[in-house]
């Protein structure tokens, strides 16, 4: 039962969770293929469409609304991470442009930054390809070859799978959570 659920939903939620930030469901999601839930190649497809459909998004939408769709979010932290981002893409672009990918909590303000920057479009494209081929390769083959060390501590994996999957779902919350709490208490 267990199984077919995440045979079905699976690559649904590495794609959701991926579109947005992401690194915990991509890492789950290589996890998952080395326990053969999934297919390593669907997690890795999945992966990359979506990092780079979410990047395109959130890119696209920093170039049409940029500064107006800012100004009208609440959240404060925003507003500061996109100025920050501004100053460091002046002074750092290509590097920005190809570690953007690797900043936890930065990620999608950097992408409106981008957005809304002078930067040319066809530029973002290719290293955005290129950004998000390489980050899904690390993070669900981080994934997949730790579940290859935890297949080894543990003989025989198949019979945990329904406490492995609550746990990997357990961790999962309690990061995001923990990232809730720090930004708030980072902007406020």
């Amino acid at each position: 039962m267990l199984e077919v659920i995440i045979a079905e939903y699976g690559l649904v939620a590495v794609f959701l969770g991926t579109f947005l930030e992401g690194e915990i469901v991509v890492i789950a999601g290589g996890l998952l293929a080395r326990l053969e839930f999934l297919s390593l190649t669907w997690v890795l497809i999945t992966a990359f469409v979506a990092t780079f459909a979410g990047d395109q998004f959130f890119f696209y939408l920093g170039r049409k609304k940029g500064a107006t769709f800012l100004e009208k979010r609440h959240r404060r932290h925003w507003r500061a991470r996109v100025e920050k981002i501004h100053n460091l893409i002046h002074n750092h672009q290509n590097k920005i442009l190809f570690g953007y990918r690797f900043l936890y909590g930065l990620r999608i303000p950097t992408l409106f930054a981008i957005g809304a920057s002078e930067l040319p479009t066809k530029k973002f494209v290719l290293l955005n390809l290129i950004n998000s081929a390489g980050w899904s390769v690390i993070f669900v083959l981080g994934g997949y070859f730790f579940g290859e060390f935890f297949a080894l501590l543990v003989d025989n994996i198949k019979n945990y799978e329904k406490e492995v999957f609550i746990g990997i779902a357990i961790i999962a919350l309690i990061v995001w959570l923990w990232s809730i709490v720090r930004n708030r208490e980072e902007y406020n």
